[in-house]
């Protein structure tokens, strides 16, 4: 266990696997027959690019590697701010490959929050972009590795400065580790899979340890609730490194699921109508906030939204006329 993660009461986590909801496997070891099972479906639609389960797992099996290669070890801290792309699948899956646990920082998150982050988690690596909007992550990261010394890597997806690695080519390199490398690794179910966030309603947001073993419970119960299956279509506008968009089912439910997620970095009405119509998405989530911005907005009548079927809200309370204004506007 790592230290200072107080685990569940024994008497709690005896019952969980005795009724089968605690499988003792890491989260890596859950989607692994996924990967298999899955291997020609489309897994993520990321703009124009179409991602197989297969292209899934190989690449985050290099990444994994690479990043084995870079330094990184099990139980490591990692801080990922990257938004709606491609290439965080890839490392989330590469980082639960290698036994690392990611810190799920949003891109809105700045210096005040992601020092805090790297400094109470010990963190040894943070993950950004170069830039996002008018903000450069690349030199937030150096102020931060000036504070939490813990931090001995900076990954960029973009352009990478001197001192900092490049994601893209973690990704693409040809690592000089081995697959038994991976194999070799020994990951236990009962430590930390990855620290969520708290909503930071008091101050800096406090982290939250989710263990593989009730993480991908979590995951595979709400696809249950959710109607999950394997022609089901995601579309995820919400920061896909929060707790919602990751595993409620989230990425993780569809995963193990054999559905598809549409990812998208805008959240205008337009734009996620027009995703919903070319790719019939059936699963949409969002928050009462964005809810209400997609009932209000004229463009809802110009696509056809009858694949909707199931609307996820979190976050707040949903007030009783916004469900009822999306049923009268979206009815399937």
């Amino acid at each position: 266990m790592l230290a200072g993660v107080v685990p569940f009461p024994p008497e709690f986590a005896r019952r969980y696997r005795e009724k089968g909801y605690w499988r003792d496997r890491s989260l890596a070891e859950e989607v692994a027959p996924a990967f298999k099972r899955y291997a020609e479906r489309i897994a993520f639609i990321d703009r124009d690019a179409r991602v197989t389960y297969s292209e899934v797992n190989d690449v985050s099996d290099r990444l994994a590697l690479n990043l084995l290669e870079a330094g990184l070890a099990p139980l490591d801290r990692v801080v990922v701010q990257l938004p709606n792309v491609i290439e965080f699948v890839y490392l989330y899956f590469a980082l639960q490959k290698i036994g690392c646990i990611p810190i799920a920082a949003l891109a809105t998150h700045r210096f005040l929050e992601v020092s805090q982050f790297a400094k109470l988690s010990g963190a040894s690596a943070c993950v950004t972009p170069d830039r996002h909007g008018d903000f450069d992550f690349t030199e937030m990261i150096r102020r931060v590795r000036e504070e939490a010394l813990s931090v001995k890597l900076g990954i960029v997806l973009g352009e990478a400065p001197a001192g900092f690695l490049s994601l893209a080519d973690l990704i693409s390199r040809e690592p000089k580790k081995r697959q038994k490398d991976l194999r070799a690794l020994k990951i236990d179910p009962t430590d930390p899979a990855i620290f969520q966030l708290s909503g930071g309603t008091t101050g800096v947001p406090k982290l939250i340890p989710r263990t593989h073993n009730d993480y991908a419970y979590n995951s595979r119960i709400a696809a249950k609730v959710c109607g999950v299956t394997g022609d089901s279509v995601l579309l995820l506008a919400l920061p896909i490194a929060h707790n919602l968009p990751l595993a409620c089912p989230g990425v993780q439910g569809y995963m193990l699921s054999g559905g598809k997620v549409v990812l998208s970095a805008s959240t205008r009405p337009d734009d996620l109508f027009q995703l919903i119509q070319r790719h019939k998405v059936t699963h949409l989530k969002a928050v009462p906030a964005l809810l209400i911005r997609l009932i209000n907005d004229p463009s809802i009548g110009r696509c056809d939204l009858s694949s909707l079927r199931v609307i996820q809200s979190g976050g707040q309370r949903m007030q009783p006329e916004v469900r009822l204004r999306t049923r009268e506007l979206i009815p399937s």
